[in-house]
């Protein structure tokens, strides 16, 4: 378990913001390199289905409208 000071400067400098972005980025790498393997029939349905979720989550994550950012 981190101390607590250690807590307290991630949840000042990780906001929901910066975990959307991050979500964005990985997710779209994600899905490119999975559809472009499901796409040449090899094994990428995996890859795809998790860039998916992860891109449509931070898409939701922005749209959210959250105020503090």
């Amino acid at each position: 378990m981190p101390d607590a000071n250690t807590l307290a400067r991630l949840s000042k400098h990780v906001t929901e913001f910066r975990m959307a972005v991050f979500a964005l980025g990985v997710g779209s790498a994600f899905t490119v390199a999975g559809g472009t393997l499901y796409a040449v029939q090899a094994y990428g349905f995996r890859e795809l289905a998790i860039g998916l979720s992860l891109l449509i989550t931070g898409l939701v994550m922005l749209g959210s409208g959250t105020v503090k950012r």
